[in-house]
């Protein structure tokens, strides 16, 4: 039986499998290295995941409905069920639905049992009852997925055990785990002998708080926040509700856009609209299912001001093309790198360990690649001890390496 580490990731998963000769490898999935953690639900009953739910999601040209970023509802005690196309489903059906995909995606037999990584506190967790609750459902959904035997790693000491596969010495790291969801911090020393961790901690902040904030500075306006609609026949009007807006800019919002109550709500602003161009964009992201490239327009504009100051974010569907610069960007997030950063502050606290005692700073996930991320690591640290590599894969493939001590 394969030694097996699943990230499951807000935004991206990835498996790897380690063999009793110590090597590690990556699971294909349909040829990808990593797969985006979507559904894709139509409605002649085809469910697929990942790369082959958003090539089927253009094929079908959206006719049917993207759920995005399921992990991040996995703590909430409000959702339990929600309707896609006629049918309830519960959360924990979701995520092995997904699940399952990834299995029949993989070209191995991934077995029965796995260690998966779990983030230092889950999105929307306010207490240890809502991160109970979000492993609990996670350990739900894998035992409907096949997988029996179970044991959850947090992610950063997964990431960790990558970079620690490096060296023939002992360091004491910082391990910063940028992902989509969540941000996470470990203080860990790792080298030749077992990993100790001294101390770790988390927030709900991280790569889609960041583009969010891109859609509240730029897109929002462009799709009508702020603007009025008539109300009444008297010719009252009232500002287009701000709800709207908040669930466009995170993706496990944007799926219950299209429930039924809100394009009632659409359909009344559209018809007393002061701003009928920029309502009319709002309404086909949501009737024409566009927030999957909205969010890939928003996320490869970030993408692209990591190696430029200026882009811009532009989608031919709805007519937009917005410039962005990266100081503004660099404003944007600053509140949510100060959060970050007294995350950090905390945990370094915790492990009694002082900034200039750490020798090295791995830096994974994908806002990792953030200028303005890395140079508040750089610092605190010196620019000279933070490393990354891997972005996205390096949690899996430390997930696995951890299966195979657990399972061995």
């Amino acid at each position: 039986m394969p030694h097996v580490g699943i990230d499951f990731g807000t935004t991206n998963s990835a498996v790897a499998i380690a063999g009793d000769d110590g090597n590690v490898e990556l699971v294909s999935l349909g040829g990808e290295r990593t797969w985006r953690t979507v559904l894709y639900f139509e409605s002649g009953g085809k469910l697929t995941a990942g790369a082959p739910a958003i090539a089927r999601y253009l094929e079908t040209e959206g006719d049917g409905r993207l759920v995005q970023s399921i992990k991040s509802h996995l703590a909430s005690a409000t959702f339990t069920r929600t309707s896609v196309l006629g049918r309830r489903w519960a959360l924990d059906d979701m995520v092995a639905a997904y699940l399952r995909q990834i299995r029949a995606a993989s070209p191995i037999d991934l077995g029965t049992r796995a260690v998966i990584g779990r983030p230092v506190r889950y999105w929307g967790a306010e207490t240890a009852e809502d991160d109970n609750r979000a492993v609990e459902r996670m350990r739900a959904a894998l035992a409907k997925a096949g997988f029996d035997e179970v044991v959850f790693e947090l992610e950063p000491v997964g990431a960790a055990a990558r970079y620690a596969a490096r060296l023939d010495h002992d360091e004491l790291i910082v391990v910063a785990d940028f992902g989509g969801g969540t941000t996470d911090f470990s203080v860990i020393r790792v080298g030749r002998g077992a990993a100790q961790v001294l101390a770790s901690g988390g927030i709900g902040v991280s790569g889609d708080a960041f583009d969010a904030r891109v859609i509240d500075a730029v897109v929002a306006p462009a799709l009508g926040r702020g603007s009025q609609y008539v109300v009444d026949e008297m010719g009252g009007t009232a500002p287009v509700p701000a709800w709207i807006y908040s669930h466009l800019r995170r993706w496990h919002l944007l799926s219950f856009l299209k429930e039924e109550s809100t394009q009632r709500l659409l359909a009344r602003v559209t018809h007393g609209a002061e701003n009928a161009a920029a309502i009319d964009r709002l309404t086909r992201v949501v009737e024409d299912d566009l927030g999957l490239p909205l969010h890939q327009a928003v996320e490869g504009a970030k993408v692209r001001l990591s190696h430029g100051n200026a882009d811009r974010v532009a989608l031919a569907a709805l007519d937009l093309d917005l410039p962005v610069t990266r100081a503004a960007f660099d404003s944007w997030i600053a509140e949510d790198l100060d959060a970050i950063d007294h995350v950090l502050d905390d945990v370094l606290a915790r492990a009694g360990v002082a900034a200039g005692a750490i020798d090295r700073v791995f830096a994974t996930g994908g806002s990792s690649l953030v200028p303005a991320v890395n140079a508040r690591l750089g610092a605190r640290f010196g620019a000279a001890k933070v490393v990354g590599g891997e972005e996205l894969t390096s949690v899996a493939w430390g997930l696995a390496a951890r299966a195979r001590e657990v399972f061995s």
